[in-house]
């Protein structure tokens, strides 16, 4: 047709770039979590003073480093407007083969984590197929996939996993370069490729684009059945790191490691902004939720608050960051 547009510009047209544009709810939503970041850390310094510590806030700083590296594979697959409720158990796949692999020595390391890897990818598939290939939904689909996972889990160690971790996985996972916490650097570094890819390349774009409506992206020619299953590989191979950098934090075998960190991965990027039902959201975003979630649990935790009420704290969190989306959304929606 000779008014037709090329689908690069279809594209583009059904997903605004991040970073343009007039105050959106995708920042307002990240603007609101920054002043909560900011009521908690002064509430910290009157209630909790012992948060300011030198040696809790190298604590804090690697627990929201692991925290971000799951959140924000597990924000690739909100953007597409699914969910990743296997991460926790992946990371626990991630500890089994570090620790049995390599026995507690440095030298398997290196296969042990490449053959983690490729369990991810191979696990990331798997929810892809699912979600794309059978139509199952998300939610489904990666719960049958935790239940499948922790059940194998539980085969395979008989419920005391074995073998230990080794030193140099000890190192990354608890050492520091200087001040900072190794941790925080490899987050650092998978946070800037993250911005990166959907900031600044075409599989970005076609990512917003997919979320926000599939049908009209998958009209101007994206694939969108393999960038959906793409987001999944990405969540699950950043499950894996996550729970190699948590495996070495804690510094042995743990049977309880990576349960509770689909919930938390999924409030911090609500809370950062990204949406449930997909299109909507940053690696920007995400870090501040993490960041918000981090510190609040923490400081509860220093207040000897028990575990009902950290989770209560952190549903509200979630409800409150949903119910602040809704409202910009209508607000938006009248203004248009």
């Amino acid at each position: 047709m000779s008014g037709s547009a090329p689908a690069g510009t279809d594209t583009a047209a059904a997903t605004p770039e991040p970073g343009r544009g007039r105050l959106s709810r995708a920042r307002l939503v990240p603007l609101t979590s920054a002043a909560g970041l900011i009521l908690v850390l002064v509430a910290a310094a009157v209630l909790a003073p012992e948060f300011y510590s030198s040696a809790n806030l190298a604590n804090v700083a690697r627990q929201a480093s692991i925290l971000a590296v799951i959140a924000i594979g597990q924000t690739f697959v909100l953007l597409v407007a699914g969910i990743d409720l296997s991460v926790g158990a992946v990371m626990g796949i991630a500890m089994i083969v570090a620790a049995q692999v390599t026995g507690g020595r440095n030298g398997p390391l290196l296969g042990a984590i490449v053959l983690a890897l490729a369990i991810g990818v191979g696990i990331g598939l798997v929810n892809a197929l699912l979600v794309v290939g059978r139509k199952v939904p998300p939610f489904v689909a990666t719960l049958a996939m935790l239940i499948l996972l922790e059940g194998g889990r539980l085969a395979w160690t008989r419920g005391i996993p074995s073998g230990s971790i080794p030193p140099t996985l000890h190192q990354i996972g608890a050492g520091r370069v200087g001040p900072v916490p190794i941790p925080l650097l490899v987050m650092a570094l998978i946070a800037a490729a993250a911005m990166f890819v959907l900031q600044r390349t075409t599989y970005g774009r076609a990512v917003y684009a997919t979320g926000l409506n599939p049908r009209a992206a998958a009209m101007s020619g994206l694939p969108t059945g393999m960038i959906t299953a793409s987001a999944y590989v990405i969540s699950a191979v950043l499950a894996i790191v996550g729970g190699l950098l948590l495996s070495g934090y804690i510094g042995y075998v743990d049977r309880y490691l990576g349960q509770g960190f689909d919930l938390d991965s999924i409030a911090a990027a609500v809370v950062g902004g990204t949406s449930l039902a997909g299109g909507r959201g940053s690696v920007a975003g995400t870090l501040l939720g993490v960041a918000l979630v981090a510190v609040l649990l923490n400081v509860v935790v220093l207040l000897e608050a028990g575990v009902g009420l950290q989770s209560m704290i952190k549903g509200l969190v979630i409800v409150a960051a949903v119910a602040i989306q809704i409202r910009f959304r209508s607000a938006q929606g009248a203004t248009a």
